[in-house]
């Protein structure tokens, strides 16, 4: 069965490294339409992201510790696969 265009993995993929607020509504909104594996996958990705991305809005003092708790907890999600 052929998947819409914003379906896709590849575009899911870019819309969460380029802009994760967008990826992670995609996937939620149609959650329904992944398989449990991928959509799980596609959610710890677009969490990682968005985390990453909102440091920006944090003050300056406080962004490298939050981009290293956001990594560590990243490292500990893909080891538990």
């Amino acid at each position: 069965m052929k998947r819409k265009w914003y379906l896709r993995p590849m575009v899911i993929i870019l819309m969460i490294i380029i802009t994760p607020p967008i990826g992670y509504l995609n996937v939620f909104f149609n959650r329904k339409k992944f398989e449990p594996n991928e959509r799980l996958g596609y959610l710890a990705i677009a969490t990682v992201f968005a985390a990453l991305w909102l440091t920006k809005f944090l003050p300056h003092s406080w962004r490298i510790p939050a981009i290293i708790v956001v990594a560590l907890i990243g490292i500990f999600i893909f080891r538990k696969k």
